[in-house]
């Protein structure tokens, strides 16, 4: 056989099971090459020659791509045989066909689940917000308005939902309760109210939280939320330049000082009862000047003596809805065209900040936002053969983890999710048969037509946001979103892999905690 028969007959080897693209990942430090295998999870180091030929294995359209590399024919020979052998020895490049996708949903009696081991409810306790942010999903600008409502929830819905938390929470391993609006301070009564009632239902084995703008904070408030636990997250975007270019009042003022007065409230009282930090701050960023005002975040925090010195900063860029976009195939042509276009500004910035601090930098605001991405590197799944089953993404048990309930009682998969369709409501129940057909057949069904050629399958987080419209599955949304995870996991690698090369003891602080 010559050398080109044996190189074609490798190659149609690797598409046994599907495109070669669907089985692992390039990827590069400035020191080494690598490879992810998507069946094994494994990541193995390899030359540069290979390397060259693995890429040009799994992101070519066909076998030509590799007489393209402009390598000798013994050079390609040689690692087309290192390939194979590693192959016998690693199981690498043979995972399986993806025939469906399975999850606790799926695996596990649904009715039992969603019976006995429901763990969390959040309030829409109001629809009321005493601001008007500008990228607000309740503006009239935004693509998926909702509209500013003027609602308030019950102490009968309320008291429904816990009691229906109670009810369905013999199995869980812990209970949670959330208050979201709108400003759900706007409604402290109520929230007071649900938590008295709750420790009382619960016997105190019970959590709380909150997402605020905290300007309707004050002494009594802020005692209140500490004295009983909750964890908080403040919406503050940073210093009163960037907060106040979105976050304004209803008569078009800046909120920075009230939201910085409510914040000192809480860490004052949090203080006083010598509580542990329960407070984090959600900061969004609207651009253009992304780099510019990461600088800003970074200083505001460096320099505000009020702030902890350990604060937990989320950050985010502005999010506009669900769009609609083509589907390419993973690491084919279109897509790589694409992926010039993803603009990841947080990394770009923190790269040059480091550069240009170089010892003298401190610890980063953004170290905790890519603190999950290193955890999902060093979480993911390994086995020594590929594996049979591929799981629902970053998908949970809808109703199970988590009921968003409305001001009128409306059951939803959580707070992020969007006009999509509902699960139930307060006075009936899970709507069962919605549940099983949308969220998981129907579900799973659209989704593994576009998992299955996606070498990310088994680390992606993506869930159930950006895959429905109002009424169906509707993933011409979800395409966008699938591009950006698999940017965000690529660089993932390569940070995660840039550690282990100088510093793989730092590493070690992800073994005992838990991805969520």
């Amino acid at each position: 056989m010559d050398a080109k028969a044996k190189i074609n007959q490798f190659y149609q080897l690797l598409c046994r099971n599907g495109r070669p693209g669907r089985l692992g990942k390039t990827f590069k430090t400035e020191n080494n090459y690598y490879f992810l295998d998507t069946g094994t999870g494994k990541v193995m180091q390899v030359e540069e020659i290979t390397f060259k030929v693995l890429q040009a294995l799994i992101e070519s359209e066909n076998v030509e791509g590799l007489f393209e590399l402009g390598l000798t024919p013994e050079e390609l020979d040689c690692s087309i045989s290192e390939i194979e052998k590693v192959i016998k020895e690693e199981h690498i490049l043979s995972a399986y066909e993806v025939k469906t996708l399975i999850g606790d949903a799926v695996v596990n009696d649904l009715h039992e689940t969603l019976t006995n081991s429901v763990e969390n409810v959040t309030f829409e306790v109001t629809e009321k917000c005493n601001l008007r942010c500008k990228y607000c999903v309740y503006n009239p600008s935004h693509p998926e308005n909702r509209g500013f409502g003027y609602k308030d929830m019950t102490w009968d819905t309320a008291k429904k939902s816990i009691d229906f938390l109670k009810e369905h929470s013999k199995d869980a391993k812990h209970v949670h309760i959330g208050f979201y609006g709108g400003e759900p301070l706007l409604n402290f009564k109520l929230i007071k109210k649900v938590v008295l009632y709750a420790l009382e239902l619960f016997n105190h084995n019970v959590g709380f939280g909150m997402t605020t703008n905290a300007t309707l904070i004050d002494k009594e408030i802020a005692c209140f939320l500490i004295k009983h636990h909750f964890d908080l997250i403040v919406s503050l975007d940073g210093p009163q330049e960037l907060h106040d270019k979105n976050r304004i009042t209803i008569n078009g003022e800046g909120s920075f000082d009230k939201t910085v007065q409510g914040s000192k409230m809480l860490l004052e009282a949090q203080k006083n009862m010598k509580r542990e930090p329960e407070i984090s701050f959600n900061m969004v960023i609207s651009g253009p000047n992304y780099e510019n005002d990461y600088t800003k975040i970074q200083e505001f925090i460096e320099s505000e003596e009020w702030l902890p010195k350990n604060v937990m900063v989320l950050t985010s860029a502005v999010d506009s809805g669900p769009k609609e976009s083509p589907y390419f195939l993973p690491q084919s042509k279109e897509e790589r065209k694409l992926y010039g276009s993803i603009y990841e500004p947080l990394e770009e910035w923190e790269i040059a900040y480091k550069k240009e601090k170089g010892e003298t930098c401190k610890t980063l605001f953004s170290d905790s936002v890519f603190d999950k991405n290193m955890m999902v590197i060093h979480k993911r799944l390994l086995s020594d053969t590929p594996v049979k089953n591929y799981g629902m993404n970053g998908c949970c048990v809808p109703g199970q983890r988590r009921i968003y309930v409305t001001v009128d009682g409306d059951f939803r998969l959580c707070e992020r999710v969007g006009l999509i369709p509902s699960i139930g409501n307060i006075d009936e129940g899970f709507n069962i048969e919605i549940i099983e057909r949308l969220y998981t057949r129907d579900f799973i069904e659209e989704a593994q037509k576009y998992c299955k050629e996606c070498w990310a399958i088994n680390l992606c987080t993506l869930c159930y946001v950006n895959c429905y419209d109002e009424v169906k599955t509707h993933f011409a949304y979800r395409h966008n979103s699938c591009r950006s995870e698999r940017s965000y996991l690529e660089n993932s690698l390569i940070r995660y892999h840039m550690i282990m090369e100088h510093d793989p003891e730092s590493l070690s602080q992800y073994n005992e905690r838990e991805l969520t």
